[in-house]
């Protein structure tokens, strides 16, 4: 078999925009949250900081939403392996596995024959 790289003819997705570094808040921080409809919580200092309002259920179903969208977009870049691969590459993880598990398996029958061979040693003579 001949393993083909398939590469999209058509529009590339979208790229994601991403969120913007927190800021520090301004003195005229209660008209830039006014603005922006979030909520300004003084504090002791004379500061004022910015919280964003709880948000509703829409809201959260719509980042669920955009996380399934990317999720898909994610697997649809992912260059999946043929049969063939799969197969070898099962073979070795199980061969790597019994040769382990042989390996570990002597190790331990050689050690606990060791332990209770000092165990039987006669001890002050």
């Amino acid at each position: 078999m001949v393993n083909k790289k398939v590469t999209p003819t058509g529009p590339q997705p979208a790229a994601v925009p991403q969120r913007k570094p927190a800021t520090t808040p301004k003195r005229n921080a209660p008209a830039a949250a006014a603005a922006t409809g979030t909520a300004v919580k003084p504090t002791t200092q004379g500061r004022t900081v910015t919280q964003p309002q709880r948000s509703s259920g829409a809201a959260r179903l719509e980042g669920v939403q955009r996380s399934f969208r990317e999720t898909v977009a994610e697997l649809k870049k992912v260059q999946w392996p043929d049969r063939m691969t799969t197969r070898n590459l099962t073979l070795v993880v199980i061969g790597m596995s019994a040769s382990l598990a042989a390996i570990l398996g002597l190790l331990d029958a050689l050690l606990t024959r060791a332990v209770e061979w000092l165990v039987r040693l006669p001890i002050g003579g």
